[in-house]
């Protein structure tokens, strides 16, 4: 991710239940979204919050509703977001809640051309396919626990990210790198990383000796020695050094 919101939640006041519900099903799948409820602080000008929300949100979620289509406010969102979906090729996710296609149609042709979720789905299975797309169907994704950001620490070795929800087992670099193939690619610090990829942060953070690295016996450290030897990262090679490997 290059920008600070996953997903800018546009929507119509009037179904505020089922977009905080949404709301709180995507931020539970580790998404980061600008909804104006958790997003505006008191004293905040509405125009100026809504237009920095618009340009730091990769993705666009439209919650479509006839009264989502009567309003104006709804309208200036959804024309930027347009607008960025045409020139820049942002991703935006249609939602209709209570509207049907001949409704839009009639109302907005151009966006009955990109494929919609329906809000009968529910929140969770709304969220959990667009989780999908955001997280390019990587099968395992580190999401950030509520605590703490670890994800520059668990690259480093020095903290823990848990699998897939903020209920999820917790598991740091060392356990990430002996995780089944199936659970590859990795989802972690915005991008999908490849078993040899998890593997060099580890001969990483092995080499460097961060003192903040999670302690680890020496029995697992040759186990975790023996698996990036065959990735080709050799820490016990004379004048090894993983720098030369980005």
């Amino acid at each position: 991710m290059t920008k600070p919101y996953h997903l800018f939640i546009s929507y119509a006041v009037e179904d505020e239940s089922f977009a905080s519900e949404l709301a709180s099903a995507l931020r539970f799948l580790g998404l980061s979204v600008w909804f104006a409820p958790l997003s505006m602080n008191v004293g905040d000008k509405l125009l100026d919050s809504i237009n920095a929300g618009l340009i730091a949100s990769e993705y666009g979620l439209l919650i479509l509703s006839p009264a989502y289509i009567a309003k104006q406010w709804t309208s200036y969102e959804l024309g930027v977001l347009h607008r960025q979906h045409i020139e820049t090729d942002k991703t935006l996710f249609p939602i209709w809640h209570t509207i049907d296609k001949a409704q839009i149609d009639q109302w907005n042709p151009g966006l009955t051309g990109i494929i919609a979720l329906k809000s009968t789905e529910g929140a969770g299975s709304v969220a959990n396919k667009i989780a999908d797309v955001v997280y390019q169907d990587c099968p395992a994704r580190g999401v950030s626990p509520s605590y703490e950001n670890p994800q520059w620490r668990f690259l480093r070795g020095c903290g823990e990210l848990l699998i897939n929800n903020e209920d999820g087992p917790a598991f740091n670099l060392f356990e990430a790198a002996e995780f089944p193939d199936t659970y590859f690619p990795l989802y972690v610090h915005n991008r999908p990383y490849t078993r040899k990829e998890i593997a060099l942060a580890v001969v990483k953070a092995l080499y460097y000796g961060n003192p903040d690295v999670i302690p680890i016996s020496n029995d697992k450290k040759k186990q975790l020695k023996a698996l990036c030897k065959e990735y080709g990262y050799d820490l016990d090679a004379p004048g090894f050094d993983p720098a030369i490997y980005g």
